[in-house]
């Protein structure tokens, strides 16, 4: 075949049961695309092939980012066709032939592509009829998923003419190919709706999922068995699938279409939930493994960390500009008391001639100031700038030029602080006072005093600081370990019950004597157990009809093999 139409036809890229797909060119429009032609057994029967190009054409209405876009359908030389987009990427079965299995956070958002393009389609009164892996085109970014084939298993249907014709194939014949992701109610050839798409979506992210079918079974009938009255074996995987989405995939693959979701839309919100919960807990590859009572006490102590933290930097940064403000008091102080003392004598001594003045008793006063601890040392500097008394002897008789220098021997009032490094590193506050006698000055006194004692004093207190936060953020960790395992007790007796009650097992109720939210929380359950007993339903759709048997009749040894296995409901 070299052309379609106006299509001209490059490659054969593939087939299904009903049609072949070949690569092709549109020279009307300088596109490439691709052209799904009906096979020709098919178009012998003029009821497929008017079937074929009807659902065809209801399905080119849907336009929807996961969902194949049709471009044209027609009929060449009596064969069929629909033109639609040429997707790069792969099937998803082939896909799931080269991992085994999908991450997690893929098949969430593989769940929530297929959930919002279904819904759209049942919106629009279109329902697919055969959700499978090969239907779905994995992008080659590995995410994104386009739907094929939307409406066509309608055609496999017939009508009223093909069935008089014996030309009508079920959904378990050959038309569909293998019946593993087809609903209860289709196997049952009952009237199906979008929740049937649902089911085959749940049997597609069950396998995304654990890297094998749902329904496994190697012959029609084994599937159709187990398809209508065996749940899949339990998901597990490792890492281990979230309980939330192992419970959507449960409620879609549910015998019954009333226990499924109620739409594409409901479900979308679910994958939606547990894709949030995903991101929050998951996302980092690694699921949290501590305990909730671990969990609990941890939380409680970080928070006390972070509180303790806070309230002990504001302390102690208070503290800090505290004790400094208190230095320099001090410091002023001593170097006011100094200068006092001393004005009179640097007065007197201020117009007499070197040889002639006295400093001596100066000396000795500073002999004796000097001597306090908190003092590095203590200098009297005349108006020239000559220390004429000092804690450091050799110092005396020399010129202080930095305070010459700056100007600060006259003409300055009140007393300046500053800080100093010294030659061994050790920082000290320098406090300078004038000598001033009745508004004049007649030299300065300086005051060294040591910082790194309000070092040593700040380092002590941020210590016991330490020492306490972590007193008490051990009491407050082994406070809430306590009280959590206290909290967890009578939870872990409720949750013994439920699942004694998921089981079955409602024959007995929690006693109790508890007067508060847990004792209300047993007597509901108790209540729930009540209930349950009193009404005793049955919980299964073969339960309350318990005449009815799914008969699977296979086809004769000696008949021919292609031939699918029939398969009716019988009321006994």
């Amino acid at each position: 075949m070299k052309r379609v139409g106006r299509y001209e036809i490059e490659a054969r890229i593939g087939q299904g049961a009903m049609a072949e797909v070949y690569r092709a060119y549109d020279p009307k429009i300088d596109r490439v695309l691709a052209i799904k032609v009906l096979k020709q057994e098919y178009c012998e029967n003029p009821e497929y092939a008017s079937r074929f190009i009807r659902e065809a054409r209801a399905a080119g209405a849907l336009s929807h980012p996961n969902i194949v876009t049709i471009y044209d359908v027609g009929d060449a030389s009596g064969y069929p066709y629909i033109a639609m987009e040429l997707l790069a990427g792969e099937s998803l079965d082939n896909a799931l032939l080269a991992r085994g299995q999908f991450g997690i956070g893929t098949v969430l958002g593989i769940g929530q592509q297929l959930a919002d393009a279904l819904n759209y389609a049942h919106a629009m009164g279109i329902v697919h009829r055969d959700i499978k892996p090969s239907n779905i085109i994995l992008g080659q970014d590995g995410r994104s998923i386009k739907i094929l084939d939307f409406g066509i298993a309608r055609v496999a249907e017939g009508g009223a003419e093909a069935q008089k014709e014996g030309l009508m194939m079920t959904q378990m014949g050959q038309v569909l190919g293998t019946p593993r992701y087809m609903s209860p109610e289709q196997a049952l050839s009952r009237e199906i709706d979008g929740r049937s798409d649902l089911f085959s979506v749940g049997a597609v992210l069950y396998e995304l999922l654990t890297g094998r079918p749902a329904f496994n079974g190697n012959s029609i009938a084994t599937l159709a068995v187990q398809i209508t009255q065996h749940e899949p074996s339990p998901i597990n995987t490792d890492p281990a699938c979230p309980r939330g989405l192992e419970f959507i995939v449960k409620k879609l693959l549910d015998k019954k279409p009333e226990r499924r979701f109620s739409s594409g839309g409901t479900l979308l919100e679910a994958l939606k939930r547990e894709r949030e919960n995903y991101d929050a807990v998951y996302a980092d590859g690694r699921r949290r493994r501590l305990s909730l009572q671990l969990r609990l006490t941890l939380s409680a102590c970080a928070i006390s960390i972070v509180c303790l933290f806070a309230a002990g930097s504001f302390v102690v940064g208070h503290q800090d500009k505290t004790m400094e403000r208190l230095a320099i008091t001090s410091g002023s102080s001593i170097a006011s008391f100094v200068a006092t003392n001393n004005a009179l004598n640097a007065v007197e001594n201020s117009p007499l001639p070197e040889e002639e003045q006295d400093w001596l008793n100066v000396q000795a006063f500073i002999n004796s100031a000097s001597s306090d601890p908190n003092v590095t040392d203590m200098t009297v500097v005349d108006r020239q700038g000559v220390i004429r008394a000092a804690s450091d002897l050799s110092l005396v008789g020399t010129i202080n030029k930095e305070l010459k220098d700056q100007g600060r021997l006259t003409g300055d009032s009140g007393v300046r602080v500053s800080t100093v490094k010294g030659m061994d590193g050790v920082e000290t506050f320098r406090f300078t006072h004038p000598i001033t006698y009745s508004g004049l000055n007649f030299g300065v006194v300086e005051v060294g005093m040591p910082k790194n004692e309000l070092r040593s004093a700040a380092g002590y207190m941020r210590n016991m600081l330490i020492i306490l936060a972590v007193l008490v953020v051990a009491m407050v960790g082994c406070l809430s370990y306590i009280a959590t395992r206290t909290l967890l007790l009578p939870l872990r007796r409720l949750k013994v019950a439920l699942r004694d009650a998921a089981g079955g097992d409602v024959d007995f109720l929690i006693s109790h004597q508890r007067k508060d939210e847990f004792g209300e929380l047993y007597d509901s359950f108790n209540a729930f157990a009540v209930s349950v007993q009193s009404r005793g339903e049955p919980d299964s759709e073969m339960a309350a009809r318990p005449n009815e048997t799914v008969i699977l009749s296979q086809p004769d040894e000696n008949a021919d093999t292609s031939t699918p296995a029939k398969l009716a409901v019988v009321s006994q």
